[in-house]
């Protein structure tokens, strides 16, 4: 059970990162409107970076993004 909470943490610490890079992504192409509301909305940030994945060359950070995040709903699911 604690290695799950461990690895959970982890997996959300690597998300968090990824967030962040995505982050200064979209504050430098979209500017700062789009950022604040990326931080204030993930998801935004998260939809954005897959759209524009290829065209700012940050799809390796997408993927992480993305395993980390569905490896954490599983984990959070079967550790109850």
């Amino acid at each position: 059970m604690e290695i799950m909470f461990l690895l959970s943490v982890l997996l959300s610490l690597v998300s968090i990162v990824c967030w962040i890079i995505i982050l200064i992504k979209l504050f430098n192409f979209e500017g700062v409107g789009k950022g604040i509301f990326g931080i204030i909305c993930g998801l935004y940030a998260f939809i954005w970076g897959w759209q524009k994945a290829d065209a700012h060359n940050h799809k390796n950070i997408m993927i992480i993004w993305s395993i980390c995040a569905v490896v954490n709903i599983i984990l959070s699911f079967t550790s109850q």
